[in-house]
């Protein structure tokens, strides 16, 4: 039997919320990075930093509850991720 890799929530939670789907689960190592127009890696400019920050947050804050609450399903458990990542990186209205 093959041994699972760990899938990582927080990182697959973001960037599903930044594409605006549910991608494919995310496991090895993962680097969040900016892209200079010239195409070069860069930094995140403050609002990514910031949606980085929120869904970590939220995912940390989620699975907690979830020892106590535990999600019907994983399909169920995706779906209560992915509302709150996408809420975490919606445009703020002032």
């Amino acid at each position: 039997m093959r041994a699972k890799r760990p899938v990582f929530r927080r990182t697959w939670a973001l960037a599903s919320a930044w594409r605006g789907i549910p991608l494919c689960p995310l496991a090895g190592p993962v680097v969040v990075t900016g892209r200079a127009e010239s195409g070069d890696v860069t930094t995140l400019d403050v609002d990514l930093v910031q949606h980085e920050r929120a869904v970590a947050h939220t995912v940390r804050d989620t699975l907690a509850e979830w020892r106590a609450r535990p999600p019907a399903s994983d399909e169920a458990a995706a779906k209560e991720l992915l509302a709150y990542a996408a809420r975490d990186v919606a445009p703020r209205h002032q």
